[in-house]
């Protein structure tokens, strides 16, 4: 994948703990044990196993094995080119590491690789991945960890942290995604997503994290491509704040998130003025439109036919290199607003839906 040019066709992950073999957070809005119980345990799972048995060799015993391989398949099968997904600071470091530890670290590397079996299946497919690097989500970071533990060392943990994926999977990844939405920071603190007085802050500690992880890329792979994401649907969206510190920009598209009427993804024709005034290359990285609660008015329907305009309207955009729909999957894992929970071209529980036959459908009209 080749951040550069035109044009990829994307899928974005919100459940990097099924392809990492690791516990799925707790739901923000629900009580964990509550949130896991309305999974029917088990039909995905037989899903996922008639899936591999096309390939006509035996199912991996370990779930994340499966569960990646069946991914992998499933986004072949429709034309996916890459992936875009969390790779979450805790998996590698459960909890922040003793200060005296961190050089040797940058020495030795992690003990655990949790996400090596995902870029590894998705390769076999011939599937990128964008990995999105040192997130500051609750769920996502080390346990007990925040910025506001101090910032020199919050960026120098970053930093180390960053370099040690960037090490160990440059041979295999190109193109890395720098935090996420730094122009939403506030909101996503408000909403729970994040916890810390460094969030609110502004610009002097986000310019220092987004500097510091670019810088982090670029010192382990000089040939690397890195990305920020903002969240696009702002009126002042202020993009050229942000070019500094990475080589392409993404921007993320929900026009329906507060209201299922109108279907119109022509926001997405932003992307070219915006990579007219920054003078970068634009990736699509997020968009998506929820199927569900009916109640708000959100359908599948609605859902297929907000993904066809929104791709096609990317393609046409030659400042456009591509296209990432959000998401692959609805879990029993939940947040809030409750659409939030509906993004998903496939539900866990009940399979595929019109989007996700739409999606490859498109895919296969512009490709002739």
């Amino acid at each position: 994948m080749n951040l550069d040019q035109r044009f990829s066709f994307g899928i974005n992950l919100d459940d990097p703990w099924r392809y990492a073999g690791t516990q799925e957070p707790k739901s923000i809005i629900f009580p964990h044990l509550l949130s896991l119980s309305l999974r029917d345990r088990g039909s995905f799972e037989r899903a996922e196993e008639a899936t591999i048995a096309l390939r006509q060799q035996p199912i991996p015993e370990d779930e994340a094995d499966r569960a990646s391989l069946s991914l992998a398949d499933s986004l072949k099968s429709i034309g996916v080119d890459f992936v875009r997904c969390w790779f979450p600071w805790r998996y590698f470091e459960p909890r922040p590491l003793p200060v005296e530890d961190l050089s040797s670290v940058l020495d030795n590397g992690y003990e655990r690789w949790p996400m090596d079996g995902l870029v590894r299946a998705l390769k076999e497919q011939g599937i990128s991945i964008l990995p999105v690097l040192a997130c500051g989500y609750n769920r996502m970071l080390p346990s007990g960890l925040t910025p506001d533990i101090g910032t020199d060392e919050y960026l120098e943990r970053a930093y180390i942290h960053v370099r040690l994926l960037v090490r160990h999977y440059n041979t295999d990844v190109g193109s890395w995604q720098l935090e996420n939405e730094p122009n939403w920071w506030k909101m996503h603190e408000a909403g729970g997503w994040r916890s810390g007085a460094s969030w609110l802050e502004g610009r002097r500690f986000r310019d220092a994290l987004l500097r510091t992880l670019n810088g982090a890329v670029h010192e382990e792979d000089q040939g690397a491509t890195t990305m920020v994401n903002l969240e696009a649907d702002e009126s002042q969206l202020d993009a050229a704040e942000y070019v500094r510190f990475c080589d392409v920009l993404g921007l993320d598209f929900y026009p329906n998130y507060k209201s299922a009427e109108p279907v119109d993804a022509s926001v997405v024709r932003r992307s070219k003025d915006v990579s007219k005034a920054t003078g970068k290359p634009v990736l699509i990285a997020e968009t998506g439109y929820p199927s569900g609660p009916s109640i708000l008015g959100y359908s599948q329907e609605n859902q297929a036919a907000y993904l066809a305009q929104a791709v096609k309207e990317a393609y046409s955009l030659d400042e456009a290199t591509g296209i990432g729909i959000w998401r692959y999957l609805d879990t029993s894992w939940r947040s809030f607003p409750p659409q939030e929970n509906h993004f998903g071209l496939v539900d866990e529980k009940n399979g595929p839906k019109s989007a996700w036959y739409r999606y490859g459908q498109v895919l296969r009209e512009l490709r002739g």
